[in-house]
């Protein structure tokens, strides 16, 4: 894979809550600091599916929150 390609597909890991990635420094043998690779840890998939229903029901709830006064400002529109 190109290195364009990688780099797309970890941050959709990222943008999903999948992985986390932290910038690593080395320190060559001339004492400079340089940035390192790249520290992917995996989050626990209980966590991530937690998070994703939980994501999933407040835009239901807020759908129906929505339509409630959707449905209310009707009623108080149409004449009586």
């Amino acid at each position: 894979m190109s290195e364009n390609t990688v780099r797309k597909y970890i941050r959709q890991l990222e943008e999903r809550g999948l992985i986390t990635a932290e910038p690593t420094e080395v320190i060559t043998k001339t004492g400079e600091k340089r940035n390192g690779n790249l520290l992917f840890t995996l989050r626990p998939i209980r966590e991530v599916i937690d998070e994703h229903y939980a994501s999933q029901l407040a835009e239901l709830e807020l759908a129906t929150e929505r339509q409630r006064v959707a449905k209310l400002l009707r009623e108080r529109e149409s004449p009586a």
